[in-house]
C-alpha cells in the first residue's frame, strides 16, 4: 500500500529507508492542483498531511479529500487547522498556558498509533545531546512542541485520544467518515516525534501500520473522477 505525505516546505528524510520512513512517499501538497498528479495522490492507500501544508489550498480540494476518506482511506492530519479541508475537521484553538504542566500531553483513550508510547517522552524536548530521564528533561527541556492547543467542538462520533493540561482538553482525536477514518494531531508533525532514543520511537511504525490498515483505493472511483 502506498502512503503519500502531502508536504509543505519541510520534507521527511527517509527515501530508500528500509524502515517505516521508507514506506511514506513525500509529495508537494500543491500537486493537488494538477489533475494527473491529484489522481495519483487520491489513488494512494493512505495520506499524511503535514502541518506545513497550505490549508487555504487544501480547502479548495475539500471534496476530493473528503471523498478519499469516505471511500475507505485513512488520513493523518497534522498541525493547527484554521480552515477545515475534510468534512468533520474542527478548528484548532490556542491554549491559555502558564506553565509546562499546562502543556502536559496524556492519554485519554487507547489508540494503536500510541501503543507502547510513554507520554512523558512527548512532554519536553531539548537540544542538549544524549538521552535524558524525565526528571532531567524537566530541568533542561522545553514543553509545548508536541502541542499548545486543543480542538473543539469535536465532530460527531469522534474519540479524544490525547488530552493536554489539567483540564484534559482534546489535543489528538480521531473520527470515522464513511468507510474511512481521520486522525488529527494538533501540533508539529506527529511522525517527527518518533525518536529512536525513547519510547516515542514506536510512533513511526505504529503510524504506518495504522494507515496501512485502511481500505482506501481508487477502485470505487474511476481515474477520471479523482482527477476531475
Amino acid at each position: 500500500m502506498t502512503i503519500i505525505r502531502l508536504a509543505g516546505s519541510t520534507t521527511m528524510r527517509g527515501r530508500g529507508d528500509p524502515g517505516w520512513r521508507g514506506a511514506i512517499e513525500d509529495t508537494d501538497a500543491y500537486d493537488l492542483a494538477d489533475p494527473a498528479r491529484r489522481g495519483k495522490i487520491l489513488s494512494a492507500g493512505a495520506l499524511v498531511i503535514s502541518g506545513a501544508a497550505d490549508h487555504v489550498m487544501l480547502h479548495q480540494h475539500r471534496e476530493h479529500l473528503t471523498g478519499f476518506v469516505r471511500d475507505g482511506g485513512r488520513v493523518l492530519v497534522n498541525g493547527q487547522v484554521v480552515l477545515p479541508f475534510i468534512d468533520g475537521l474542527c478548528r484548532w484553538l490556542k491554549l491559555d498556558y502558564r506553565s509546562p504542566w499546562d502543556l502536559r500531553p496524556h492519554a485519554l483513550s487507547d489508540h494503536p498509533v500510541w501503543d507502547g508510547v510513554d507520554y512523558r517522552d512527548l512532554h519536553f524536548r531539548t537540544g542538549v545531546p544524549g538521552v535524558h530521564t524525565y526528571e532531567q528533561l524537566q530541568e533542561i527541556g522545553v514543553a509545548g512542541f508536541y502541542g499548545r492547543g486543543y480542538h473543539s467542538p469535536l465532530p460527531e462520533g469522534a474519540m479524544a485520544v490525547t488530552g493536554i493540561g489539567p483540564n484534559s482538553l482534546p489535543l489528538d482525536y480521531t473520527y470515522p467518515l464513511g468507510k474511512g477514518e481521520v486522525l488529527v494531531h494538533g501540533g508539529l508533525d506527529l511522525e517527527g516525534f518518533a525518536d529512536e532514543r525513547y519510547s516515542s520511537r514506536r510512533l513511526g511504525p505504529n503510524l504506518v501500520a495504522w494507515l496501512g490498515a485502511g481500505t482506501g483505493t481508487i477502485s470505487s472511483r474511476s481515474s477520471e473522477e479523482v482527477s476531475a
